[in-house]
């Protein structure tokens, strides 16, 4: 199987490493930053593990010319929900209708984008709960296992959908291969539901870890974080229900959980702040706001949320 992963942040590289150091997949990333794939060409992909010392650095290429791609069975994207749409637009060179097209983007923000490219592709959602740090280019961490689950951007039982008699067959060989790199991976036949879940998980950890400045776990031990937490939570649950999505769970207990599963963990959202760097906010609780307005409801604690985090970095 041969397998680009676009985008050499965290995810990038802790999925890039991990296929390749399992070998059953011929790994490598697509960059569009020519400075930093010269460099990760020179000096490889670096895998810390918990408990086990830093991998050697691993020979995985990296190149910034979709062109050059030929024949890839897998296209993983790894990027911001902010630059999904160009890097989409750069893969399509090496596109293909059996092509399959798996994009990690935190939000809903593109599951319309997606399930337009089933002409070219097949498009693929998928959702990550492993946790990744990026010490320094091409260097992650891992901050917990988590798991991983995809499910097509266009239901197989329709005519648009993937063709044959087993719908789910051609993602069964990228999801062994992602077992066999170590990772918790299920298909999901409603994954725009699993996807609001991670939705409802982000509006109530990513935003308050900014304003307070804390890794996960800390936010439970905060009376105003969270009292903030619950009314944000609501507000996103009630915003999903009148979209249609029956959610059949208690969102603020699982935002609780998760936020107890990974106490230690410092969220993607306050990485970015730190490294002074844009964040998904508009994707995440910025979509809670668009999303009510449309429907004529009001999300008041997520347009704060929205508006302390941008103010946080105001270039978004």
């Amino acid at each position: 199987m041969k397998l680009v992963v676009v985008g050499p942040g965290a995810l990038g590289c802790l999925l890039a490493a991990r296929l390749h150091l399992a070998g059953t997949c011929h790994v490598q990333l697509l960059d569009h930053r020519p400075q930093r794939a010269a460099a990760l060409n020179r000096q490889g992909i670096i895998l810390e593990e918990p408990g086990a010392a830093p991998s050697p650095p691993l020979p995985i290429p990296v190149t910034t010319d979709p062109g050059g791609i030929i024949h890839a069975d897998t296209a993983v994207f790894c990027v911001k929900s902010f630059t999904l749409p160009q890097a989409l637009a750069s893969a399509k060179p090496f596109a293909t209708p059996k092509t399959i097209f798996i994009a990690f983007a935190n939000g809903i923000g593109h599951l319309e984008e997606m399930r337009r490219l089933s002409d070219c592709c097949l498009p693929v959602l998928g959702i990550c709960t492993a946790g990744a740090t990026l010490l320094a280019p091409g260097r992650v961490r891992v901050g917990g296992q988590g798991s991983l689950t995809l499910g097509y951007a266009v239901n197989p039982a329709t005519p648009a959908g993937p063709a044959g008699p087993n719908g789910a067959a051609p993602l069964l060989p990228i999801a062994q291969a992602f077992r066999q790199a170590g990772f918790d991976t299920r298909l999901s036949n409603d994954i725009d539901r699993e996807l609001w879940y991670k939705l409802l998980v982000n509006v109530g950890i990513n935003a308050l870890t900014v304003l307070h400045d804390c890794p996960n776990g800390r936010l439970l031990e905060i009376p105003a974080a969270r009292r903030l937490m619950a009314q944000a939570v609501s507000e996103a649950a009630a915003v999903a229900e009148a979209s249609g999505i029956s959610l059949n769970i208690e969102p603020l207990a699982m935002v609780e959980e998760v936020c107890r599963r990974t106490a230690t963990n410092i969220s993607s959202m306050l990485q970015d702040i730190r490294h002074h760097r844009p964040t998904e906010i508009m994707a995440i609780n910025g979509e809670i706001v668009r999303r009510a307005n449309i429907l004529g409801m009001t999300a008041p604690a997520n347009e704060e949320l929205t508006i302390t985090v941008k103010q946080r970095h105001p270039s978004q």
